[in-house]
């Protein structure tokens, strides 16, 4: 059952021998070719990275920059030297001087107070009478009722028992 092999006639040796070569030449044009690619492929990531760190270096500089505008408008402003005070007027000599000076200064007028004098208290007081409605039964309150009124009478009821709660220990 075995089969005997195989053998290359020598025509078929030398043609196999083309096509490896042929084979191996395109292997070495690929290779080539995806070699030259890879490359460019970094040098475009490395001109990427370059521009991307002179925008980051850029950035940096301006936030820099406006950080040192903002410490010089923050600086103090040197204060502006006082001026010398002016020498100081010989006292007067007598009284009557000084009244004179006295009198020539601007007093504001008084302010005039007004006082009102408050109401008579009334002769006879009157009692306000308040009328207390009777709250509506359930199913008064649902014939007539719209949305708003329930709701509103729910948060009463929560209301009172949250009391209830609280206040019941």
């Amino acid at each position: 059952m075995d089969k005997p092999k195989r053998q290359l006639t020598p025509e078929q040796l030398e043609k196999l021998a083309k096509a490896r070569e042929k084979a191996n030449e395109a292997r070495r044009k690929n290779y080539e070719i995806k070699k030259f690619e890879r490359e460019q492929k970094k040098e475009e990531k490395n001109k990427e990275k370059i521009e991307k760190e002179k925008k980051r270096d850029e950035a940096v500089e301006a936030i820099i920059e406006l950080k040192k505008e903002k410490e010089i408008k923050a600086k103090p402003k040197p204060k502006p030297k006082p001026e010398p005070e002016p020498e100081p007027e010989p006292e007067p000599e007598s009284e009557e001087e000084e009244e004179e000076e006295e009198e020539e200064e601007y007093e504001p007028p008084p302010k005039k107070i007004v006082t009102t004098k408050p109401p008579p208290p009334p002769k006879d007081f009157k009692k306000k009478i308040r009328i207390i409605k009777p709250e509506p039964s359930d199913s008064e309150l649902y014939s007539k009722a719209n949305i708003e009124m329930l709701r509103h009478r729910l948060y009463q009821q929560t209301r009172q028992r949250l009391i209830g709660d609280l206040f019941s220990y």
